[in-house]
């Protein structure tokens, strides 16, 4: 009698280590490490926060006749120096869920695992929460300069006839004959100015012959609507060598911060005068991320340090898992918030939890990143 007990419990151990998970490993390895047959790989989750930053850039460029848009055109508003500024237009924050590369983990499979088809149900699981999980991009770009401004030239010389008089000798005769030599001068900037006012006063000439209907022609409606739009823009344009422009661009970033177990995380910085930057600067520059837990772990940890240095406690080895704290979580500028997330849970301020092995049934993809 005694004899069959002992066979039913050693067949007992060895049909729950057969169904148990044969191993847990923490990633990386040692050389010296056994593998077993099929295993999966797992990642704890950590949360970081997606952080889309849109900002103005404001670009002023000087015409390149600026110096005379007060004497030849009464020009005063103008654009007197290239310069970039920035304005901070909007700023979003979204947390999402991604694997923490510091906490990886092999699983070796067991038996049961590897009948009942674990792994083809466990990829299946994280492929679906991967398609939700997909971030939107941005594009990016900048109007460019204005080609009749970038591209626009004017004759660098005129030709100028210089009169003399040249003496010849014909038959014995001396005479003295008006001649003239063309030469080719380099005009001065005021010279090119001087042309470029000129054909302003020239195109609103044309334009008021054209309104006045001084032409007698009947033109199409959308015919004389496009020539006076024709004539705007070259007005417009040149004017603009005088008087300078400015352009007008929304830029797109996008950062990921990861912050640690710290409260304060920098997030970026932006200055008017150079923009955005991933970088922390200075202070007064820098917006930070700021989580605050709604409650502390503290006595969770204290009570597991005194239970770990208990003589009969064993670590256990199976899963490890790392359950969120709900954190509330700002973008701040100073003490001024920027943006509030709200409430969501952070991973990095949870507890890693190790269960105890043989826990087949256990849905671990929804508590961990797989590979």
């Amino acid at each position: 009698m005694r004899k069959k007990l002992m066979l039913l419990c050693l067949a007992a151990v060895s049909v729950f280590s057969a169904s148990a998970q044969k191993l847990v490993t923490q990633l990386p390895v040692d050389s010296g490490f056994v593998f077993g047959s099929d295993y999966f790989i797992y990642a704890l989750p950590q949360t970081a926060f997606q952080i889309d930053v849109v900002v103005t850039q404001n670009r002023e460029m000087k015409g390149i006749y600026s110096d005379y848009a007060s004497s030849l055109l009464g020009l005063n508003n103008i654009v007197s120096q290239n310069r970039t500024t920035y304005e901070l237009k909007s700023v979003s924050v979204t947390p999402v869920t991604l694997p923490d590369e510091d906490y990886v983990y092999a699983v070796e499979l067991s038996p049961a695992q590897k009948k009942s088809l674990f792994l083809n149900k466990l990829y299946e699981s994280q492929a679906a929460s991967e398609k939700d999980a997909e971030v939107p991009a941005h594009d990016f770009g900048t109007q460019p300069i204005p080609d009749f401004f970038r591209y626009y030239s004017d004759l660098a010389y005129i030709e100028q006839a210089n009169n003399y008089t040249e003496t010849q000798i014909v038959d014995g005769v001396v005479r003295q004959v008006p001649a003239s030599r063309v030469s080719k001068v380099t005009k001065t900037n005021e010279q090119k100015a001087q042309e470029a006012a000129d054909m302003i006063d020239k195109i609103r000439k044309d334009r008021y012959a054209l309104l006045a209907g001084e032409q007698e022609v009947a033109y199409q409606p959308a015919t004389f609507s496009q020539m006076i739009d024709n004539l705007n823009e070259l007005e417009k344009n040149y004017i603009g060598l005088f008087a300078g422009f400015s352009l007008s661009d929304e830029l797109h970033y996008q950062v990921v911060v990861f912050p640690g177990q710290t409260n304060i995380t920098p997030a970026f910085s932006f200055t008017t005068s150079n923009g955005f930057s991933e970088a922390a600067g200075a202070a007064a520059d820098t917006y930070y991320l700021v989580i605050a837990p709604q409650y502390s772990l503290e006595p969770v940890a204290a009570f597991a340090g005194v239970r770990a240095n208990g003589k009969k406690y064993v670590e256990p080895s199976g899963y490890r898992i790392r359950r969120p704290v709900p954190s509330d979580v700002t973008l701040n500028h100073g003490h001024k918030t920027v943006f509030s997330v709200g409430t969501c849970d952070v991973y990095q301020f949870g507890k890693i939890e190790a269960l105890p092995v043989g826990n087949d049934d256990f849905d671990i993809a929804k508590f961990v990143v797989i590979y």
